[in-house]
């Protein structure tokens, strides 16, 4: 049977057997989707094609397929006899060799709807026929071979109805074809064309590329050159305006752009060839150096005539020469040149007021020039402080005020000059400070000489004293107006320091004068009233002093003030206690009342003057001495009057009396004393009977020209006071140590003297 495939032969069989035909692959369906994939399964197409191209060959293949498929069939045959006539069922080997060769045959691999269909086909033909195919013999051979022809004829059949169509498709194919290859001819033209164009368009474009590295150059080295141009030149107009044109805003722009041109030029300097920048360097400089001196020029001119400043143009083009040439050396120059001829102007016009003005010179001066300050023109017809030279105190308020107003005027000039318009611009603050010092400075030694010839030649205090009040007044006027540190405000400090010097120097001199005068000593007489001298000598001071609003005398430093204290109270005082010492007509409770009225008169003149309060207070206490210095004496002349003198001494000694504490036992000492007896305490006790009732009148006669009748009476009072209580104490003694009492007791003593409520206050108090 030529359906068994070849490969289920054995080499076991030692056949050597032609290789056989592939089994036959039936296709089922006959749809043009599926005859793709159907025909390229198909074993026999190839075959089938070749033999319809070569009929010449079939008859001999066919009879060698014969032969063969004759000798496969026997041996099919004989294998299964074999299997049949064997009774050993029990091996295996032969049936499962020929079972898979049989699956390898039967088992092809179509799918199961293609199997249906082919065994669908065999049931049209009779079961004869279907017995003759599978006949052994040569009617099989030939059956088969005949359903061989069918089944081909009817693929024949099957494949040329699906040819057919595709035979449209071919068609259109072959159209398509056709113009293919016209579109492959005019591409292949065409390419060539574009070759040959390409070739030449490479060389445009090579050309087009020069031409544009070219043009970048140029244009490159263009703006090179224009950049060079604008940093590193100036145009023709430019250099005009910097030489010859007009000053405004647009030429100090001009002006700070040559500038930087100079500066940008170290870039060129450093280059391998610096001849160009050294070229333009030079070139920058003159045009700079030019416009520099036309900057100059114009603001020599402009400060010269201020008159010319009441135009703001003119003024703000001022301001920008200031502010281009301020880091310059020629701005000094400037300021120092202006200062010199502001100065040179106002000492003209000082002079003149000072000095008068002849009418020769008037002319002269309303003939000077514009350049002339509104001051100086003003001033020329005005009156001349030298008017007043023959008062003082008016010559030297006239005198500031003069001045006062030439430092107003000139520092506002100055400020207007030099503000650039703004209030809260404050460039050149500093600037207008120095300027306004250096102007005013050259009126600094006229005033000062001035003033200070006035102050010198004049002795009075008063006069003084108001030439001071008006320095001081105008020094603050002029400090809020002027710099602390300006040289005008110095002289004036200096000249407020020369009245104090002045008035410190008057008043020395009337000490001086006094402390060496015989007049002053003869003052003191036994009348015991102070001198005139100190009358005198407090008359001009202390109203002068009692004038003064200030913390200070004459708004003195503490050490000054308390200097100038010491001159007007402590000297006098001293000198006159020297004066005192010196006249020997005066005993010590003359000397003490002399000395009292003195320092009373002083007080009563300064109390009322609130700057010399702390002098009362000192004052005071000398008082207060004086006073219990007369008070010591007087009880003294007490004591030794009544012979109590000696036992106040003795008890002193033993242990000092004191009111706050008393204790008779510490004082039984005294009675080893020899003056301590009976006989000298009973003579004692005669002699104060006797004594007390004149002791009143007595002091009172002593202290009579003491001119504080309230002191007077203090003094009396206070000496009484200590008399009775020493009495009172030396008879409690005397009563425990003597058995021995005085006549009166001490309250009946202090009736007699006049002091028994104050007594018995005093010891109500202890």
């Amino acid at each position: 049977m030529d359906f068994i495939e070849f490969d289920s032969f054995t080499s076991d069989d030692n056949v050597n057997l032609p290789q056989p035909q592939p089994a036959l692959s039936l296709p089922i369906s006959t749809n043009l989707e599926s005859f793709g994939k159907k025909i390229s399964n198909f074993s026999l197409s190839k075959n089938f094609k070749s033999s319809i191209l070569n009929d010449s060959t079939t008859t001999e293949s066919n009879n060698t397929e014969n032969e063969l498929m004759n000798k496969y069939a026997q041996l099919s045959l004989n294998l299964l006899k074999d299997d049949k006539n064997k009774d050993d069922i029990s091996s295996p080997t032969k049936s499962d060799s020929l079972a898979i060769r049989l699956s390898r045959v039967l088992n092809d691999s179509l799918s199961d709807s293609q199997l249906r269909e082919i065994f669908t086909n065999f049931e049209n033909y009779d079961q004869d026929y279907l017995k003759e195919l599978v006949d052994a013999g040569f009617v099989g051979t030939m059956s088969r071979k005949k359903l061989k022809g069918v089944i081909e004829q009817e693929l024949i059949k099957n494949q040329s109805s699906v040819l057919k169509e595709y035979q449209p498709v071919i068609k259109q194919l072959k159209t398509i074809e056709s113009k293919l290859k016209k579109l492959n001819e005019l591409n292949n033209s065409t390419n060539e064309r574009i070759s040959k164009n390409s070739k030449s368009s490479s060389e445009f474009n090579e050309n087009v590329e020069k031409l544009n590295n070219d043009k970048q150059l140029i244009e490159l080295k263009k703006t090179l050159l224009i950049a060079f141009k604008e940093k590193f030149t100036l145009n023709e107009y430019e250099e005009f305006t910097l030489i010859q044109g007009e000053l405004n805003e647009e030429y100090f722009s001009i002006l700070e752009k040559a500038e930087k041109i100079v500066e940008d030029c170290s870039i060129l300097l450093s280059e391998d060839n610096p001849q160009l920048g050294l070229k333009i360097m030079s070139k920058m400089n003159s045009i700079i150096n030019k416009s520099i001196d036309r900057t100059i020029n114009y603001c020599y001119k402009t400060l010269d005539n201020l008159y010319s400043l009441n135009s703001k143009t003119r003024l703000n083009i001022l301001h920008e020469c200031f502010q281009y040439l301020k880091t310059k050396e020629q701005f000094d120059q400037i300021i120092n040149k202006f200062s010199d001829s502001r100065s040179k102007l106002l000492l003209e016009e000082f002079y003149h007021q000072i000095q008068g003005q002849s009418d020769l010179e008037r002319p002269t001066m309303d003939r000077r020039s514009s350049t002339r300050s509104s001051i100086s023109l003003s001033s020329v017809d005005a009156r001349p402080v030298f008017m007043s030279a023959h008062d003082p105190v008016r010559f030297v308020g006239d005198f500031l005020a003069y001045i006062h107003s030439i430092a107003v005027n000139e520092s506002e000039t100055i400020t207007n000059i030099f503000t650039m318009g703004d209030d809260n611009d404050h460039e050149f603050d500093h600037i207008i400070k120095i300027v306004t010092n250096k102007v005013l400075k050259s009126l600094s030694k006229p005033i000062k000489s001035k003033i200070e010839q006035n102050i010198s030649i004049e002795t009075k205090l008063t006069t003084i004293y108001q030439i001071f009040n008006l320095v001081e007044l105008y020094s603050i006027m002029f400090n809020k107006q002027l710099h602390e540190s300006d040289d005008l405000i110095v002289t004036i400090k200096n000249l407020v320091k020369t009245c104090h010097d002045r008035i410190f120097m008057i008043i020395s001199n009337k000490i001086s004068t006094i402390r060496s005068s015989n007049s002053a000593r003869l003052e003191l007489n036994l009348d015991l009233q102070p001198p005139e001298w100190i009358i005198g000598f407090y008359s001009d001071i202390l109203p002068m002093i009692d004038q003064m609003n200030t913390e200070t005398i004459l708004n003195l430093s503490q050490e000054e003030h308390e200097r100038f204290l010491n001159l007007i109270i402590n000297q006098p005082i001293s000198i006159f206690k020297q004066h005192v010492s010196d006249n020997k007509q005066f005993n010590k409770i003359d000397s003490y009342i002399i000395e009292f009225n003195f320092l009373d008169l002083i007080q009563s003149k300064i109390m009322p003057i609130s700057l010399l309060s702390d002098k009362v207070l000192e004052i005071n206490d000398l008082n207060s001495d004086l006073t219990q210095n007369l008070i010591s004496i007087i009880l003294d002349n007490m004591l030794n009057n009544t012979e109590l003198f000696d036992y106040y001494n003795i008890l002193n000694m033993i242990c000092p009396l004191s009111d706050d504490f008393f204790d008779v036992s510490i004082y039984e000492p005294i009675k080893e004393n020899k003056l301590y007896n009976f006989e000298n305490l009973q003579k004692s006790d005669i002699i104060i009977q006797n004594y007390i009732p004149n002791a009143m009148i007595e002091i009172q006669q002593q202290l009579l020209k003491l001119n504080s009748p309230l002191i007077v009476n203090n003094i009396i009072d206070e000496t009484f006071v200590k008399f009775v209580k020493f009495y009172n104490k030396i008879d409690l003694i005397n009563q425990e140590v003597l058995q021995f009492s005085f006549a009166w007791s001490d309250f009946e003593l202090a009736t007699m003297l006049g002091i028994d409520e104050i007594y018995e206050k005093q010891l109500q108090n202890l």
